[in-house]
């Protein structure tokens, strides 16, 4: 699933990334296709176990190494990064033009290294002169929200919104184009969770920044990505602007996420969806939600192609979209 325009930052094509089990290859990233414009945030949203992760680590090429298969296309800028060898993608690629804030940020952060150095840790590396990098890492306290006294605290100094906005400096110290935040509010309280919300359109608007934003809250990622890509069991089954999947969800995963949402202003309750996320080892055969889905027919044993919805950057993965 793609769409293209001329100002595309990132296109990804048939992107793949299985790992190597005793039961076989993990199909954890399974021919994914999007693109990302400059300054959009694009949501990845799904449950846990879909690959979304996954999906971040492979753009970042932070791979294990029971890697089974790593192939496809991942275009940034005009350039496929596919074809860098692993020295080059370090030297040129990962925190400069991608960089990733990762889920966690009290299992991220070291708890015997003070703020400062930890931020600074690529800058010092590229032979930065330690009071140029301090300066920086200050800056971008700072700009997070953050005093500058907090550069010589330690972790465990830091309640968890702190710690997640030190993790946000971090991923944005080598001015990057594409941050990729994985579930960056999951482990803090409503209230804090808004604050870096504000926080991360505030950085999208004044930098310019664009985001891959990864979630299983589809209400979460409503307020603050441009378009949505609904992923499941390894593949994009739906992704469009954020107001056609909201609005116009086509694909029956979709809907149902949808659905499990408790509304302000409505008397019906939240549904869930039945069954359980299939194995990646060994999906079903044709559409991977068809063992849950309400509306299986009988194509649906045949694997789905992307096809067209509503709006001209809507794609579904379901052949319910041919019958309406």
């Amino acid at each position: 699933m793609t769409a293209t325009t001329m100002d595309t930052l990132l296109n990804v094509k048939e992107l793949k990334l299985y790992y190597d089990t005793p039961r076989g290859p993990v199909r954890a990233v399974d021919g994914v296709s999007f693109a990302l414009k400059e300054g959009e945030a694009l949501g990845l949203v799904g449950e846990s176990g879909s690959g979304k992760t996954s999906l971040g680590l492979a753009l970042m090429r932070l791979l294990p190494k029971n890697v089974h298969t790593y192939t496809g296309r991942v275009v940034l800028e005009g350039e496929d990064l596919m074809a860098l060898s692993d020295e080059e993608f370090r030297r040129r690629v990962r925190w400069r033009k991608i960089s990733m804030a990762f889920q966690g940020a009290m299992n991220v952060l070291n708890p015997v290294l003070k703020v400062w150095l930890q931020i600074a840790e690529p800058l010092l590396a590229d032979g930065v002169p330690k009071a140029q990098a301090r300066a920086r890492v200050e800056e971008l306290l700072e700009l997070v929200g953050l005093a500058r006294d907090v550069a010589d605290r330690y972790p465990h100094e830091l309640s968890g919104g702190m710690k997640q906005r030190v993790v946000i400096a971090a991923a944005l110290v080598m001015n990057p184009k594409l941050v990729i935040l994985d579930e960056p509010t999951s482990a803090l309280d409503v209230s804090i969770q808004a604050q870096i919300m504000n926080l991360l359109k505030r950085l999208k608007r004044e930098l310019g920044l664009s985001y891959l934003f990864v979630t299983h809250d589809i209400a979460l990622a409503s307020d603050l990505c441009d378009s949505m890509a609904i992923v499941y069991a390894g593949q994009i089954v739906e992704i469009g602007t954020a107001e056609d999947v909201l609005l116009r969800p086509e694909h029956p995963y979709t809907q149902g996420l949808l659905a499990s949402l408790p509304r302000l202003h409505s008397t019906r309750l939240p549904s869930f969806i039945p069954g359980a996320p299939p194995d990646l080892v060994r999906p079903p055969a044709g559409c991977r939600f068809r063992p849950r889905c309400p509306k299986a027919f009988k194509r649906c044993t045949e694997p789905p192609p992307p096809l067209p919805g509503h709006g001209p950057d809507h794609l579904v993965r379901c052949w319910l979209v041919e019958r309406r």
